[in-house]
């Protein structure tokens, strides 16, 4: 016993000082890289029970992991003091070591935004060590001292434990291949990802592969101009899923009230529920929304987006030696925050969940609808090993080596330089193609299952995003110009009909898919949809393309859209502007501020290449035509069409929209 405890005494102590040095070292309440003292003083002042609660929690996960390393020093048959206590640094530091390489973006603060050394350090680790290298000190060490002690036996014991901990397992395939149903009603399978741009996909003519979203669109029908009718993923898919325009849907950004929360217009997925669907959604960090408000999904598997969630989230950030134990599977049951958390996004945890919501709808005997929506190609465009390095250039040194830095003040990217917005716009790329290879991952399994014979493949963006083209910055959802983050991905492959490859060029909007998916599975729309089925067109009707209405949604801070030549209705910055709701946690906009956050909305209407946007402030307005994209005087403007999408905009809303005396549009709010 003696022994034991001599082991465990070591380890509890080794473990306890790490926790007290990454509390020390790294303690604030900074979200990707942005500090905010008032977020930080209502924090530490309202939730201290919170943080004591969960750090205990983080204290007894480190410790363990002290047990677990004490195991493995007791199965090596390790004596001496020193001995044992190097072991265990060992093994904390190889741990570190394999995260680094794999999850570099987790370590950017304590690490490569040092310098000095430790900027050194990372990027040795990233760009010369190679995976194998990493992967082979650990038993090297492990065997060579189970070798010298006569425990080989021991050591095998000790590799079979660590690689069943850190390589993840994935979900199989049905044991038997499933035969189509009787009733020949098809699965529907959405497949989307936050923020990816139709124009970086190969198959729509990007220099950089995309080699498994090209083989599903080539049998199918690729919408160029789908356009989002509010750039911001809460919008957009209640939008999608109810095929209503935000000032009829009435959710108009983020941090709706709770009363906001309960629709009242019924939703695709509740068509498709009464139809003998089983429907559900897989989701990470962006996909919030789904566990806010109420779609009609039997299942839902996403993070929740409250304060308490947040605190936790930065809590477990910065103790990043245990972080570095916690990047697998293991680690986001034992803290399902990691699920919300920007930095830690990986989509094969959206897939392997989505695999299991197959496999059970399969069992049930029920088609299903599911939505997968991973978030990696959300900013800060963190992504795993090897993604990060695909396109990055390795000469690189400058601050968004592995993740986009300082959201708010490289928004705009006027002070950026070219090597910064390449290296940026190589990293969204990475996260692209990862989603890419995890769309092959998904209609594998399909295949495998025999379900490829009678599933409806969607590819879906929430939106695009801007990256810095014509000074529009980056992001997505503060302004109306250009076509990069209004521009969503949308495209539909059915085993019952080639569509060809397709692509159609006018306008589609976001409206329009449910009624599309509904129409292709044989279920009428409700009366409510004010979308169109798009079926039509993709058999190659003749088509002109539809009137398609956007909006901005709340800016974070006085100085946005971080784009020149502009006015805007002026609001404070986002932390004045949001409250918590105590019962609930949830963060929503005070009520004080409901009506200059809808009325200070950019309006705009795009009809194929002609655009007109409306931009309302404190002391008039500001109105701009766009033909192809490029901007026209208003003196200059002799089209008809363009001329008139300003009344056709009113048109859209006659019971909401009005038009005031000077020009000016004003919106009746409820």
């Amino acid at each position: 016993m003696a022994h034991i405890r001599k082991h465990l005494g070591i380890g509890l102590f080794l473990a306890v000082l790490l926790f007290a040095l990454s509390f020390i070292l790294f303690f604030n309440f900074s979200y990707m890289g942005v500090r905010d003292q008032t977020a930080e003083k209502i924090i530490t002042g309202s939730f201290k029970m919170v943080i004591l609660l969960f750090n205990l929690k983080i204290l007894l996960v480190y410790g363990l992991v002290a047990l677990f390393i004490a195991m493995f020093s007791l199965l090596l048959h390790l004596e001496r003091r020193l001995t044992i206590f190097l072991f265990h640094l060992f093994v904390w530091s190889w741990f570190l070591l394999r995260a680094v390489k794999v999850s570099p973006q987790l370590f950017v603060d304590a690490l490569y935004s040092k310098g000095g050394v430790l900027q050194d350090f990372q990027v040795f680790v990233t760009d010369v060590l190679p995976l194998w290298a990493v992967y082979l000190v650990l038993p090297l060490v492990v065997m060579l001292t189970a070798w010298r002690k006569k425990r080989l036996w021991h050591g095998a014991i000790i590799m079979a434990v660590v690689v069943f901990f850190i390589f993840p397992f994935k979900t199989p395939a049905l044991q038997s291949k499933h035969e189509p149903r009787p009733d020949g009603r098809p699965n529907i399978l959405v497949l989307g990802t936050d923020s990816l741009r139709p124009d970086h996909l190969s198959y729509n003519g990007y220099f950089r592969p995309t080699p498994n979203i090209d083989r599903l669109l080539q049998h199918g029908a690729n919408f160029l101009n789908a356009k989002s009718s509010l750039a911001r993923t809460f919008s957009s898919f209640t939008s999608v899923l109810t095929s209503n325009f935000p000032p009829d849907h009435r959710v108009r950004h983020m941090f709706p009230r709770p009363e906001e929360l309960k629709l009242k217009l019924p939703t695709l997925v509740q068509a498709l529920n009464r139809n003998g669907y089983d429907t559900g959604v897989i989701s990470d960090f962006a996909g919030d929304i789904f566990s806010r408000l109420g779609y009609g999904f039997e299942h839902i598997q996403a993070p929740s987006l409250t304060l308490q969630n947040l605190i936790k989230q930065r809590c477990l950030e910065f103790h990043y030696l245990l972080l570095s134990f916690l990047v697998n599977p293991v680690g986001r049951r034992i803290f399902p925050v990691m699920w919300l958390m920007p930095l830690n996004i990986d989509p094969y945890y959206v897939t392997n969940a989505s695999k299991r919501f197959i496999r059970n709808a399969v069992k049930a005997g029920k088609p299903f609808f599911m939505v997968y929506f991973s978030s990696n190609s959300h900013f800060p465009y963190g992504s795993q090993y090897p993604y990060y390095r695909r396109y990055a250039s390795t000469s690189y040194r400058g601050p968004h080596k592995y993740r986009k830095v300082d959201m708010m003040k490289t928004y705009s990217g006027y002070d950026l330089s070219r090597e910064d917005k390449e290296q940026i716009i190589a990293l969204y790329d990475g996260s692209v193609r990862m989603f890419d290879d995890q769309v092959g991952e998904m209609l594998g399994y399909l295949k495998k299952c025999g379900l490829d014979r009678d599933t409806i493949v969607v590819l879906f963006s929430d939106h695009g995003e801007s990256l810095y083209e014509n000074g529009f910055g980056t992001g997505h959802g503060d302004h109306l110009r250009g076509p990069y983050s209004t521009s969503m991905t949308f495209g539909v492959y059915s085993p019952y009909e080639d569509f060809g490859g397709r692509r159609i060029v006018p306008t589609v909007r976001d409206i329009d898919i449910a009624p599309t998916l509904l129409d292709l599975v044989g279920v009428t729309p409700p009366a409510t949809f004010k979308g169109r089925s798009l079926l039509p067109v993709m058999r190659g009707g003749e088509f002109g393309g539809y009137p398609a209405y956007m909006e901005t949604e709340l800016w974070y801070t006085p100085e946005t859209p971080y784009i020149k030549d502009r006015v805007r209705m002026a609001y404070p910055g986002i932390m004045k502007v949001i409250e918590l709701v105590p019962e609930s946690g949830e963060i929503v906009l005070k009520r004080e501020f409901n009506d200059v956050v809808i009325q200070g909305k950019y309006r705009g209407i795009q009809l194929n290449n002609k655009k007109y946007i409306y931009m309302p402030g404190d002391r008039g307005f500001q109105e701009e035509w766009y033909l192809d994209e490029k901007p026209l005087a208003r003196e200059a403007v002799r089209d008809a069409e363009l001329l008139g999408l300003k009344c056709k905009l009113l048109q859209l809303f006659k019971d909401k929209f009005i038009i005031m005396r000077s020009g000016r549009i004003k919106e009746r709010i409820e």
